[in-house]
């Protein structure tokens, strides 16, 4: 492909899914100087096919998961995304994700580090104040174009405070928000184009019932989105987001027998009206215990869904169970376990996301890529020069 000119070459390039792609990032400098390209990543978010994976949090690792609905429903945890640790102390506790991107906090929330699983990329930071939860989000970027990234943190309990760190700018500033309602502390909020959705309910407006609240990371305000239905206050709710186009949510209501769960329409940056459709009912009454922690997936063209119940045993550890259940009405428990961090299930989409736009020399040069680098100072002369020749490596020892 050397042959080819550049702008065919970035065209073939942006149509290779990512997870391909960055076994290659270090193949020739060409081609790493287009992988750096915000504006080929851009492109290649637009043009590469998806390939959505689902992820689980388990024993303070990041696992894969394979779900399948044929026959007897079932599913398979493979194995974890390695994150480059510097502390070895460091045990993944909570995540949020944000298109590819995962922020991962310990379980004394006193350490962040934002991760791209795909690409191995991180950014490693110390949280505004220790005990503070942090969401991640995306905001349109007009300085650098396209999408740039935001943690917001606030502490547990208290949302009257909030501050917000702009990787970019790695600076960390208070919010001049306030936000008339109380957030539910068993939902850890999702993200979806440029917002984070929590539930909510308000105590000076009990006719209302829960509801959604979103904050826009782009304009730093906090909103509120109506439910399908009015409900005083569920049993069991949960907020997901479906293959990064639509919102879903799990209601259980403790009057009914079954559990619903409704779907959005897509939503994106123009998206001006957001509307419900019942998506399934099922029997989960029995299933999802009060005041549990519940995650769950939504496959819309197989008529499924995933859902992850947690439950604390004191403290820990924490009983961890997953139930498949689809439009017949059967419920089948496919796992059950313990595990030492917050449940999160969530569907994944690798991708070449660049946590920052501000060039950092430091971040490509990964762990795994230091001891390749330091073999090569004991090459022989024709050897280096072979690798050079032939475009093998990005740099001369």
């Amino acid at each position: 492909m050397s042959d080819l000119p550049g702008d065919l070459v970035e065209e073939i390039l942006c149509r290779v899914p990512a997870t391909s792609l960055s076994q290659l990032r270090y193949t020739c400098k060409q081609w790493n100087n287009i992988f750096n390209n915000r504006t080929f990543t851009r492109k290649h978010s637009d043009k590469a096919a998806k390939q959505f994976q689902v992820l689980m949090l388990k024993h303070n690792e990041v696992c894969m998961m394979s779900v399948n609905f044929c026959g007897v429903p079932s599913i398979e945890i493979k194995g974890e995304y390695g994150l480059t640790n510097p502390q070895a102390t460091f045990e993944i506790f909570q995540v949020s994700h944000c298109e590819g991107l995962l922020l991962c906090t310990n379980r004394r929330y006193s350490r962040i580090v934002v991760w791209n699983p795909c690409t191995g990329e991180t950014n490693w930071l110390r949280p505004r104040k220790r005990g503070w939860s942090c969401v991640l989000g995306s905001y349109q970027d007009k300085n650098y174009g396209g999408n740039s990234y935001k943690i917001l943190s606030f502490p547990d309990g208290k949302y009257k405070r909030f501050a917000i760190y702009e990787i970019n700018t790695k600076v960390w500033k208070t919010l001049d928000v306030t936000l008339d309602c109380k957030l539910e502390c068993f939902d850890y909020g999702k993200s979806l184009k440029g917002k984070t959705y929590w539930f909510a309910f308000d105590k000076n407006e009990e006719q209302l019932g829960m509801f959604l609240v979103s904050f826009d990371y782009t304009r730093e305000i906090f909103e509120r989105l109506l439910l399908p239905c009015l409900c005083r206050y569920y049993e069991a709710f949960s907020v997901s987001v479906v293959r990064e186009e639509k919102l879903s949510v799990l209601l259980q209501n403790g009057d009914a027998s079954k559990t619903e769960i409704w779907v959005t329409n897509k939503i994106d940056n123009d998206t001006k009206v957001v509307s419900w459709s019942k998506f399934l009912t099922v029997d989960l009454k029995a299933q999802l215990c009060i005041g549990g922690f519940t995650n769950f997936l939504v496959d819309e063209e197989k008529k499924f869904i995933v859902v992850c119940q947690c439950s604390l045993l004191g403290d820990f550890p924490i009983k961890q169970v997953v139930y498949i259940g689809g439009e017949d009405n059967k419920v089948i428990q496919v796992y059950s376990g313990y595990t030492s961090s917050l449940q999160c299930l969530f569907y994944y989409v690798p991708s070449l996301t660049q946590i920052s736009c501000v060039s950092n020399s430091k971040t490509w040069l990964s762990s795994k890529l230091i001891p390749f680098m330091f073999s090569l100072l004991f090459l022989d002369g024709k050897t280096r020069q072979y690798l050079n020749n032939n475009n093998k490596i990005m740099f001369t020892c």
